[in-house]
């Protein structure tokens, strides 16, 4: 058994890839994989992108090239769910243009890809082009995807998601279906206290059993993995509003200040108030 793996998205009756807008309330939590490589450019919302093992901040504008069977999801904020939001996906499997010599340079991209790739503040002509890969159907859809990809590869300012030594095949192939039950009972819960028993009894494991498990698969253990998963939404409150540090840390899902503000400083090594101040001097 492995985490949640979506299925026919290479098998379309008239295409050779799959190309889709998404405008709806939120993005949820769903851990999942899938063989085809994917890129995503989320036009509206913010909220916090789980990808392999890295815990960060998406937002508007931001765009991503996910590699071939790497698990991830992408989690809107609460606040995001009154206004829409917008994303424009592309889906493709990595040998779609093997055929072709013209696109051999592309290969190395695709393997760079399994690590994951941020775009910082692409330019407009790719998500113009995006946008009609989406919207169109036929020749034209995969002429506009080669030109997608022919510019991104060609970005030098690209950033890798995951570090080299990412245990992807671990995650992948010794993982069960409870990974996904974990993450995304994680990822719909940080705000509130979760017990290490509640959690447990939710994959059906023992505490102990639950613990030894979920480091072996993620890497890090349970207590780190929600206490990142917190401290992404703390600075985003500390980025976007003007909240009161305690609040922000019970609306996190901390028992209290004195909890984040050790955290806080053991993690990113300052202090919440320093650190939103220094995002103000920056602005």
């Amino acid at each position: 058994m492995k985490p949640s793996l979506e299925r026919d998205i290479s098998n379309l009756p008239h295409a050779s890839f799959k190309a889709f807008r998404l405008y709806q309330p939120a993005f949820e939590s769903h851990w999942h994989y899938h063989p085809e490589l994917e890129l995503v450019y989320f036009a509206k919302g913010k909220g916090v992108r789980f990808i392999g093992d890295d815990i960060s901040l998406y937002a508007e504008g931001d765009l991503f090239l996910i590699g071939d069977s790497l698990p991830h999801t992408f989690v809107s904020y609460d606040e995001e769910a009154t206004p829409l939001v917008e994303a424009f996906c592309i889906q493709f499997p990595k040998g779609i243009f093997e055929s072709f010599a013209e696109c051999k340079p592309l290969q190395a991209f695709f393997e760079e890809a399994k690590r994951g790739i941020a775009f910082a503040e692409p330019d407009d002509i790719v998500i113009e082009r995006i946008r009609e890969a989406v919207q169109a159907t036929g020749t034209l859809a995969l002429v506009r995807l080669i030109e997608v990809l022919d510019l991104l590869s060609n970005v030098p300012e690209r950033v890798p998601i995951l570090q080299q030594d990412y245990e992807r095949q671990a995650t992948l192939a010794d993982a069960s279906t409870r990974i996904r039950t974990a993450i995304d009972y994680i990822n719909t819960h940080y705000q509130r206290s979760i017990s290490l028993q509640e959690i447990a009894q939710t994959c059906h494991f023992s505490p102990n059993a639950f613990c030894r498990w979920f480091k072996q698969h993620m890497g890090l253990t349970f207590i780190d993995y929600l206490n990142k998963v917190r401290l992404t939404h703390v600075c985003q409150l500390l980025t976007s509003t003007d909240l009161p540090i305690s609040q922000i840390a019970v609306q996190a899902g901390f028992d209290n200040i004195s909890t984040l503000n050790r955290l806080f400083q053991t993690k990113l090594g300052t202090s919440p108030g320093k650190y939103r101040n220094q995002l103000r001097i920056k602005n």
